[in-house]
C-alpha cells in the first residue's frame, strides 16, 4: 500500500480493525511545553473499530478519544491557542470539514458540500481555514474563515493541489501538486498569487509542513527509493534526509517550538507515530499499539 495515493490514504480511512490497549512510554521523554503546559499531539487512529481522532501528551502518555462516529474522522488541525481542533469527517455521508474544542466537544459542521473536503489547516492567527476540495471539479486548495464562511478558491487548475500547511507568519501556503508530472512541493501567497514550485525531481515530494521559525519545510519524499522525511529551506534549497529506513516514513509535522518532528511510520508493523528531533536524532514511537496510527498534528 502506498498511504501517498488517494486510494491508499482511503485504505487508511477504512482499513481493518486490529485493536489492543494502548502502550505508553514513560513520562519525561520529552519536554515539550509551551507557557507551562504539556504539548499535545492530535492523530487519527482506528484502535476502536474505525477511525477516530485521539490526543495525547508528546511522549505518548495519556492518549484520549476526542471523536465517536460511525465513519472516517481524522485529519485534526489545532488552532494557534489550542482551544479548537479541526477535522475531517464523513459522518454525514460524504467528506466534511468539523471543528470541536480541544476536549472533542461541540463538534460543528464548517463545510456543507456534496464534493469531498478535507485536509484542513488553521491559519496562525486562528481566522482562516485552508483545506482541499473536488467541488469544482478537480483537487483544489481553498480558503474560508475559521466559522465556514467566505469559501475562496485559490488554485485553480487540472491537476491534483492538496494537503495545504500555513506558514508561521500566515502570509504564505506550501502545498502539494502533480501540475507538472508527478506530485511536488509548491508554495503560494496566501491569496493564491505567485505559486511556485520548490522541489524538482521524478519522485513523490507530498506532506509538506512548514517550520514554526518559518526557514524550513519538512515533508515526504520518495526520492531514494522509498517513503522518507526530508527537510529544506523554504526556498526549496538545500533537502536534507532525516530518516534513514525501508519502512514508510509519512506525514511530518512541526513541534511548536521547533525542536522536534512528528511522523508516521510503519516499521514496526503496522503505522504508528513517531517523535524525532528536529535533525532525525532520537527517533522514537510514542503510540505505540496494534492499531493504526496516522495523521499527527503537534497542538498547544
Amino acid at each position: 500500500m502506498n498511504p501517498m495515493t488517494s486510494a491508499g490514504r482511503a485504505r487508511l480511512r477504512f482499513g481493518s480493525a486490529w485493536f489492543l490497549a494502548a502502550l505508553v512510554l514513560p513520562l519525561g521523554l520529552f519536554g515539550c511545553t509551551t507557557g507551562g503546559s504539556v504539548v499535545k499531539i492530535v492523530f487519527g487512529s482506528n484502535r476502536d473499530g474505525n477511525f477516530e481522532v485521539y490526543v495525547m501528551d508528546a511522549n505518548g502518555t495519556n492518549q484520549t478519544r476526542l471523536t465517536n462516529s460511525l465513519g472516517f474522522d481524522g485529519e485534526g488541525s489545532a488552532s494557534f491557542d489550542g482551544s479548537k481542533i479541526v477535522f475531517t469527517t464523513e459522518r454525514d455521508g460524504n467528506f466534511e470539514i468539523y471543528v470541536m474544542n480541544a476536549d472533542g466537544t461541540n463538534p460543528t459542521r464548517l463545510t456543507n458540500h456534496i464534493a469531498l473536503d478535507n485536509e484542513p489547516s488553521w491559519s496562525p492567527d486562528g481566522t482562516k481555514i485552508a483545506f482541499t476540495s473536488n467541488r469544482d471539479g478537480s483537487s483544489e486548495i481553498y480558503v474560508m474563515n475559521a466559522d465556514g464562511t467566505n469559501v475562496t478558491r485559490l488554485t485553480n487548475n487540472a491537476a491534483v493541489d492538496t494537503e495545504p500547511s500555513w506558514s508561521p507568519d500566515g502570509t504564505k501556503i506550501v502545498f502539494r501538486s502533480d501540475r507538472d508530472g508527478n506530485a511536488e512541493i509548491y508554495a503560494m501567497n496566501a491569496n493564491g498569487t505567485a505559486q511556485t514550485r520548490l522541489t524538482i525531481n521524478t519522485e513523490f515530494d507530498v506532506h509538506p509542513s512548514w517550520s514554526p521559525d518559518g526557514t524550513k519545510i519538512v515533508f515526504t519524499s520518495t526520492r531514494d527509493g522509498n517513503s522518507e522525511i526530508y527537510i529544506m529551506d523554504v526556498s526549496g534549497a538545500n533537502p536534507t534526509r532525516l530518516t534513514t529506513h525501508p519502512a514508510s516514513d509519512l506525514w511530518p509535522h512541526w513541534s511548536p517550538d521547533g525542536s522536534k518532528i512528528a511522523f508516521t511510520s510503519d516499521r514496526d508493523g503496522n503505522y504508528e507515530i513517531f517523535v524525532m528531533d528536529a535533525n532525525g536524532a532520537n527517533q522514537v514511537n510514542v503510540s505505540n499499539n496494534l492499531a493504526n496510527d496516522v495523521y499527527p498534528a503537534w497542538k498547544r
